[in-house]
Parts: structure tokens; sequence; C-alpha cells
């Protein structure tokens, strides 16, 4: 029989009622023939409680704990949803991490999945059983409980589905698609058909949340074909896969509001150490070179630890600038590198939106700007750039 991973994120299984409406789509699926494996996240908020309690209790609480917390609230949602599988009489059986057979590293709160041991879940579903996974965590070869990070459970779901040699990996989520910018902030924004898997990476690389570059590098690695659609809306989705490519130069408007930024300047050969200190501690961290500077730009919530590591080094450096309270945004596709930020720094100008610096990737270009003004930048590179939805614009007009 051909496999099919669905995975619900925390807004799909966010009440017991929506739980028993994605039972809907498992069924669905059932009835075409097909084993089903089903990977949930903790359900909406958990997170933040169990973030929340921990932070009552201690300042910095150790990342071992905090992964030992976290990983409980995929753990009830697990068991929750199977209920509501076995109440309509599909015989059906939960499974954390550990039982799932997926092995990660040993880095407490980033996790990276090494190896999964697809023996139990194979024996699930030869007894016809549905198999509900706890996403976002795995365990060690010393058995510790870790986590993910960031899109855990997207990554759990593409790379069970290639080891599974799935047919297809469905990530249920609260849009119907991948969009040339979020739709919260972009009325105007159109939803994407298809999509390669390079654009896709691009996309979220530069900030599009809808999936993890994880997730999308397991998926392209085994040649498992995405759909990214509505858990609450029938509709096709978004399909990506290797055989899809857009012909349009731009491809989205991304964005990053919690962003803070470090200018170390003037540095006198420790530059290394401090790269080679950040990726040990394994911090997300993009950088820039220009001239004698180096650019760290980091999410809000690694802001001290990079400060404390950057401050180990001080006489490798003349001096460091500090700013929080930014945002990242990324017009992504073939652009002119010099027209390009030509073009943005114009279009910043006229329409009196601070920034920072605007420097080009492979992906396109970027800029950091004012936090205050990245859903208006947002808005109007969209539409600067010729992305906007037409029907819809006339229809909002």
């Amino acid at each position: 029989m051909s496999i099919i991973v669905q995975k619900f994120g925390g807004t799909s299984v966010g009440t017991t009622d929506r739980m028993k409406r994605m039972v809907s789509h498992v069924i669905k699926e059932r009835e075409k023939g097909h084993d089903v494996i089903v990977v949930v996240s903790a359900m909406n908020k958990t997170t933040d409680t169990l973030v929340r309690l921990a932070g009552e209790l201690s300042a910095k609480p150790s990342k071992r704990e905090m992964d030992m917390l976290l990983s409980t609230g995929e753990q009830v949602t697990i068991s929750l949803l199977t209920m509501a599988l076995q109440h309509m009489g599909l015989d059906s059986v939960s499974l954390t991490g550990r039982q799932a057979g997926i092995q990660t590293n040993g880095v407490f709160g980033n996790a990276k999945i090494t190896s999964i041991n697809t023996d139990r879940i194979k024996s699930e579903l030869s007894k016809g059983r549905i198999v509900v996974v706890a996403g976002f965590q795995g365990i060690t070869d010393k058995g510790e409980v870790t986590t993910l990070g960031r899109g855990g459970s997207d990554t759990t779901a593409a790379a069970l589905a290639a080891a599974l040699k799935a047919d297809r990996c469905d990530i249920y989520t609260d849009v119907d698609g991948v969009y040339t910018s979020d739709p919260r902030i972009v009325p105007q924004a159109a939803k994407i058909d298809t999509l390669s898997y390079d654009e896709m990476l691009r996309l979220a690389a530069m900030g599009a949340g809808v999936l993890h570059p994880r997730a999308i590098k397991h998926a392209k690695e085994h040649h498992v074909p995405l759909v990214v659609c509505s858990s609450m809306d029938p509709g096709p989705g978004t399909v990506i896969s290797e055989g899809t490519k857009r012909n349009a130069p731009i491809l989205g408007i991304a964005f990053q509001k919690t962003i803070s930024v470090i200018n170390i300047r003037g540095c006198q050969g420790g530059e290394s150490l401090i790269l080679y200190d950040l990726d040990s501690h394994h911090i997300e961290t993009e950088i820039i070179k220009f001239n004698d500077s180096l650019i760290l730009i980091v999410k809000d919530k690694d802001f001290r630890e990079v400060k404390r590591i950057v401050g180990q080094y001080n006489q490798a450096y003349s001096s460091i600038e500090e700013k929080e309270s930014l945002s990242k945004i990324s017009v992504i596709g073939r652009i002119n590198s010099h027209e390009g930020k030509e073009n943005v720094t114009n279009i910043f100008h006229d329409c009196h939106i601070g920034k920072e610096f605007i420097w080009e990737s492979p992906a396109g270009i970027s800029a950091l700007v004012d936090r205050s003004d990245v859903e208006k930048a947002a808005r109007i590179l969209h539409m600067r750039f010729g992305l906007d939805d037409v029907e819809l614009r006339r229809a909002v007009l």
C-alpha cells in the first residue's frame, strides 16, 4: 500500500473540536486505500504556557530540562487525537519520538535528526493501524529526550516521509498554501500553486514561516512531494516537488519581525573565533561582511547569548554597535543586485520607511528596517515588485 504522511500544526489541533475535524482528513486518505501516518504539534498555546511556567521557577532553566518539559506538549496531542480516531472506529496507536525510532544528535533545543528506525512504525502499519507520531522530538543514543527547534514538527513529518518512502507529505496549516507574502499582513498576496524544492528553500530561508528549511531538505533529498494546505478549507494547496518551477523572476516578499543586530567593527583576526563559538552554541546567525565590519543578524531570543559570546573576544575588535527592535525584509528572486538595491532604497525613501542596511544574497535583496515599519514595507514592496493579486486588489478597492 502507498503511504501518506499528514502533519497537523498547533492551530489545527488547538481544541478537541478541531481534532475531530482533523479526523476527516485522515479518513479521506484511508478510504483511498493509503496507509496513514499522522504527525502532530502541541496544541495551540501549550508551548507558550510551558515556557511561562518554567520562567516562573527559574530565570535560566537548563536546556535539557526544557526539552523534557516541552516534549510533553506533543505527547498530550498524540493521545487525544488517537482517542478521537478510535472513537470513529479507526484502529490507531500513538507513538512518542523515541517510540517512533527518531534518533537525534545531542543539541538540546535545536537537535537534528540523524537517523530513523522505522521498524515499529512499519509493524503498526502492517496491522492496519493509523500511526500518530509526536512531532518536534527525538532521542539521543544516550537516551536523552531532545526537541528539534523551530518548525520541528514539519521536520519530523518530512523526515518520516523520506525514511518510509511515502508517496506524499501533507502539511496542514492555517493558510491554504504558500503565498507571495504573509496574507495576514499583505492582503493582496497571491497563492502559489506549485514550487520547486529550491524555490521553497529560498522562501523559507529568508523568513517565510510556512515550512522550515530542514523539512524541505529532507523532502528534496528523498524526492518526496510536499503539499501545504488548509486544515479548515478544502483545496489543492501548494505542491512542492522536483518537477515544478515558476517562470516569474520574483518569488515573494518575506520578513522576520524580531531581529537584533551586532555590528563588530575593526576585526583584528578574531573573526573566525567568534564565528566558531557561535556555531558551537548552535545559534542561527546571518553574517554579513562589510568593509572592516562583521555584522551579525540574530533572533531577539538569542541576542543576549550572542552579546555574551562576542564580549569574550573584545581584544579582537575595536568596537561594537548593538541595535534592537529591527526587522528583516527580503525581496526573493532573480534580481540585478545593483538595480535591486537602488530600487529598494528609492522605495523606502519615497515611502518614509526607516532602514539600517541593504544587502544582496543569492536569494535576492534584503534590508533591515525599523520594526514599526516592516508591515508597511512588506505591502509596498509586494505592490512595487508586481506581486499583488490583481483580481483581489480590484475587489478590495
